[in-house]
């Protein structure tokens, strides 16, 4: 079997995959799926599908910074390639693993995790932000990334709208007690303002011992959180049960025909279950689709799915377009959905501090979204509660065929992303990152 010389772009930092590189898979007889994309050095051009044995002993030439694949990776077939660069003593590795979630797709590209984390700080540097707040914000985005949540780098498509406000300010501690305080975001994100309100709640309990449930809620701020599951996640990584609940402006109808009252208004929960086990997440929005889901499907011209959005005239549709020009969200599960909506409005919303439905024009114009974080210290209501978390976990699990536990999926997707070092982004949302770290904002024309 040759070495594939005229597979892959040269650049690089693109990894674009071209027309041969697809059909030198089909005669390989690979099916063509997602594709991973990775540096290294010294590699071979094996395909377990070719009959010829699977020679792994180079890659452990690679550099520290490169993905070395364990063996479980090719138990259902994959294919190696290599290219020489005339120029650059790297290579590139381009492996397929059936089934995982390392992989990137046509309109995708491999970045490092690193790579991406940094370049997006830098990026958010150059539109305003300083160093603590510009890393803050990328980790919350690349954390998100990494386990395919849909809340993550796609924030930075559009750079005007993650410039800091021009009367934006640090988030502050008001009424504050040894077990609660309230954090007036002062216009700043919301990822700052939440991650202000879970680390306070976080060291409300871990220092002091008196002290074994705390609340922290935070105000004023008006753009997304992002992904829920990041702040209950941090958490319980310190030992303590994370509760996070988040509402939003008016986007989904409490009923089929009705207007628009609430946020999707989500609400996350994180249990710890030792140092060497990722925490238990479970993050959902109350609506039956989150807005991110519909903001993209507009984007790419793809239809909603049934049930999940109404147009203006109360009836179900599954345009995108229809549902965010005076239509409106549905909540998930019908009345029961939209009773733990009401439930996050009142305690994220009215029990923070935020814009409260009824008092405001709007919660939009109003510009004060609420957050509350709770934390809870298990050792003060019992003994082995990370076992006893193990053991309902395993339990369910064994219950039947197939059994998913909420957040696996994502925390498995983030793991082999990790330890692959790399992560597929969408290429125009990587471009629009890449201009951004550069050139900064977009002038406004002359």
């Amino acid at each position: 079997m040759s070495t594939c010389s005229s597979f892959f772009s040269s650049n690089c930092q693109r990894f674009r995959l071209l027309s041969s590189w697809k059909q030198a898979i089909r005669n390989y007889n690979v099916q063509l799926g997602k594709t991973a994309f990775l540096r290294c050095s010294d590699l071979v051009v094996p395909s377990s599908r070719s009959g010829h044995q699977l020679d792994l002993s180079p890659i452990s030439s690679c550099s520290s910074s490169s993905y070395r694949p364990p063996l479980s990776h090719f138990s259902r077939g994959s294919l190696l390639v290599s290219k020489q660069k005339s120029r650059l003593s790297d290579r590139l590795l381009f492996y397929r693993q059936f089934g995982t979630s390392t992989t990137a797709s046509d309109d995708d590209v491999p970045v490092s995790i690193e790579e991406a984390k940094s370049l997006t700080t830098q990026a958010l540097k150059k539109i305003g932000w300083d160093d603590e707040d510009a890393a803050l914000q990328a980790e919350i985005m690349v954390a998100a990334e990494l386990c395919g949540n849909n809340q993550g780098l796609v924030k930075m498509y559009n750079p005007q709208l993650m410039a800091p406000a021009p009367n934006a300010g640090k988030p502050v501690v008001e009424r504050d007690t040894p077990s609660s305080a309230v954090i007036n975001g002062n216009q700043a994100p919301g990822m700052l303002a939440a991650v202000t309100a879970a680390d306070l709640v976080v060291e409300k309990v871990n220092t002091n011992n008196k002290v074994n449930i705390a609340i922290v809620s935070a105000y004023n701020t008006s753009t997304s959180s992002g992904q829920l599951a990041f702040y209950v996640e941090r958490m319980a990584r310190k030992g303590l049960i994370g509760i996070a609940l988040c509402n939003s402006p008016e986007f989904v109808a409490a009923a089929p025909g009705g207007r628009p009252v609430f946020g999707t208004n989500p609400l996350a929960v994180g249990i710890p279950q030792g140092e060497d086990v990722a925490p238990f997440t479970f993050d959902m929005a109350t609506s039956a689709i989150a807005l991110f889901g519909v903001l993209s499907a507009k984007a790419k011209g793809e239809a909603l799915p049934k049930d999940v959005a109404f147009g203006k005239d109360g009836k179900p549709t599954t345009d995108a377009a229809e549902a965010l020009d005076g239509g409106a969200i549905a909540t998930f599960g019908g009345h029961k959905g939209a009773g733990l909506s009401l439930v996050v409005e009142l305690l994220a919303g009215a029990l923070s501090g935020g814009a409260v439905l009824g008092q405001v024009e709007s919660k939009k114009a109003a510009k004060s979204w609420g957050h509350t974080f709770i934390a809870i210290r298990p050792e003060a209501l019992t003994d082995n509660y990370e076992s006893k978390v193990a053991s309902v976990i395993k339990a369910v699990k064994a219950s039947g065929d197939d059994i998913r536990i909420p957040g696996e999926r994502s925390a498995r997707t983030a793991s082999e992303r990790q330890e692959a070092r790399v992560m597929p982004i969408p290429i125009k949302i990587w471009e629009s990152i890449q201009k951004t770290a550069k050139e900064g904002l977009p002038k406004p024309p002359a």
